[in-house]
């Protein structure tokens, strides 16, 4: 079997959580990667005995890297997507996907113009309990899904912070960092397709100066809902 061969873009926090799971995959092999940061780069190559380039542009035009992982800063996903679909690499991209729906729809206007794959990383819709809960309601055991109500609390906004994880214009705040999740999950329960979201977000410390909690509600196409 012919393993993909991946680029990763960006070796911090996001890389550093998928690495166990690249590591264990037989069918993907880590072959280059692409950070400003010479440190990083240093240990890429000592660990996994690949190449790096300081920058995504180099990353992108290596003929031997098959999918470019992107697990940079939120604001410089969908610009990099497209560099990497305009080289005909295949798209793993950590959520979220981009900080606009302009955005968002470029990238997959990029990934059909090239004939590569998009896949957007989500993670949680994969934990277990989530995975069971689905099964349960594939095999009818309580009846069709009518109402979900979820609800999730961390300290997400007073850990140590990037100055751009404060800035909602550059992709901080909860709304872009944990409502991906927690919207993934519930799409996958409720029934895929949303109708309509109404919501309202709160940021009331000015210490943290972005989006620190948010309330949604979510109609789906099949008629359930979600909170």
């Amino acid at each position: 079997m012919k393993k993909l061969r991946i680029g990763v873009a960006g070796l911090g926090r996001a890389f550093t959580l998928m690495l166990p799971a690249l590591s264990r995959d037989p069918r993907v092999e880590l072959v280059a990667a692409a950070d400003p940061r010479p440190e990083a780069r240093s240990k890429f190559e000592a660990d996994f005995q690949a190449k790096s380039f300081a920058s995504v542009d180099e990353l992108c035009k290596d003929a031997t890297i098959d999918v470019v992982y992107i697990a940079t800063p939120h604001q410089f996903h969908a610009g990099q997507a497209r560099l990497a679909a305009s080289h005909g690499k295949h798209l793993l991209v950590e959520k979220p996907m981009a900080l606009t729906l302009e955005d968002c729809r470029s990238m997959i206007d990029a990934a059909r113009e090239a004939n590569v794959a998009l896949v957007i990383g989500h993670s949680h819709s994969f934990d277990r309990p989530i995975l069971q809960a689905r099964k349960i309601i594939e095999q009818g055991l309580v009846g069709k899904v009518r109402m979900i109500t979820a609800f999730n609390f961390t300290d997400f906004l007073y850990r140590p912070r990037r100055p751009e994880e404060l800035a909602t214009e550059h992709g901080g705040g909860v709304v872009f960092n944990q409502a991906a999740h927690h919207v993934d999950m519930v799409r996958l329960l409720g029934g895929g397709e949303v109708r309509s979201v109404r919501a309202a977000t709160g940021a009331w410390d000015r210490s943290r100066p972005t989006e620190g909690a948010y309330c949604a509600f979510l109609a789906f196409r099949n008629g359930a809902f979600a909170s």
